[in-house]
């Protein structure tokens, strides 16, 4: 009895040593959302930080000098992981690029000329809560005092 007691304990204690070399499975890539700090083996399941932001909206837009309605898209930038780019931004017809962290996004003060004007979109940022896109930002004409705006997109 006291032989199989030992053997028993044996093979528990080497069941356990060898159950903790199993190798942790999970997104091992620090750009996703479901990033797994313990993961020690990618198992494809990654997704990208911004996916969650890309798409086809309808934004509703409101600026101090009236309200306006217009398509508007983003895709992945794939010049940086964290980075989106916004098309017919402010209906304007040029592309914004903006910077993801988690659920929020940062747009970088940009100028753009379309015909004689050079047009700034300045103080850029903004959040997706349940694939809504929020974004506050200042709108310029050639140097001209900001106008603040609020976009609303909806998927």
């Amino acid at each position: 009895m006291k032989a199989s007691t030992i053997i028993l304990a044996f093979l528990s204690a080497l069941s356990l040593q060898l159950s903790s070399c199993v190798d942790r499975e999970g997104c091992t890539d620090p750009a996703s959302d479901n990033f797994n700090i313990n993961a020690e083996i990618d198992n494809g399941t990654c997704i990208p930080v911004t996916a969650k932001f890309l798409g086809l909206y309808q934004v509703d837009e409101v600026c101090e000098d009236g309200e306006y309605s217009y398509p508007m898209s983003a895709y992945a930038s794939f010049a940086d992981p964290f980075e989106i780019v916004l098309t017919n931004y402010a209906d304007l017809g040029i592309d914004v690029l903006a910077v993801v962290d988690r659920n929020y996004l940062f747009i970088p003060d940009q100028s753009f000329r379309i015909d004689r004007d050079i047009i700034d979109i300045l103080n850029g940022e903004g959040e997706i809560i349940n694939g809504v896109l929020s974004i506050r930002y200042l709108y310029g004409v050639n140097g001209f005092t900001s106008v603040q705006c609020r976009i609303d997109a909806f998927l």
